[in-house]
């Protein structure tokens, strides 16, 4: 497995059992956590599911060696991450959204480190 797709495949598992799975089946709990609230916590189900199916996908992309997806899922995570934060700036959502936003760039950043590391060893040989 290259540096790369281990670094999506973590990430992937990351969306479906850190967040996917806690979202879905425990979201008072996993909110308040970050002391957040769920609200009528549909809303947060459907992240969870969502979380969890991007995972998923990110995880056969892997398995399938799907590379192409490796890169593009790079600017896709700094997308989530600056939207997070800006919604944290803004006043839309508590400071323990960071947590997530943080997480995302820098395994975005991980990825994207890993691609061109992958590139340079091929380069190489």
């Amino acid at each position: 497995m290259t540096k790369a797709a281990l670094t999506l495949y973590m990430y992937g598992l990351y969306l479906v059992t850190g967040v996917g799975l806690p979202f879905l089946l425990i979201p008072h709990f996993t909110l308040g956590l970050f002391g957040m609230s769920a609200g009528d916590d549909m809303w947060i189900r459907f992240v969870g599911i969502l979380a969890g199916t991007i995972g998923g996908f990110y995880i056969a992309a892997v398995l399938t060696r799907n590379e192409p997806v490796y890169s593009w899922s790079v600017p896709a995570r700094y997308l989530s991450a600056a939207f997070m934060a800006v919604m944290v700036l803004f006043g839309k959502v508590g400071l323990a959204l960071l947590l997530f936003s943080a997480l995302d760039a820098f395994t975005a950043s991980l990825t994207w480190l890993a691609i061109r590391a992958d590139t340079d060893a091929v380069a190489a040989v």
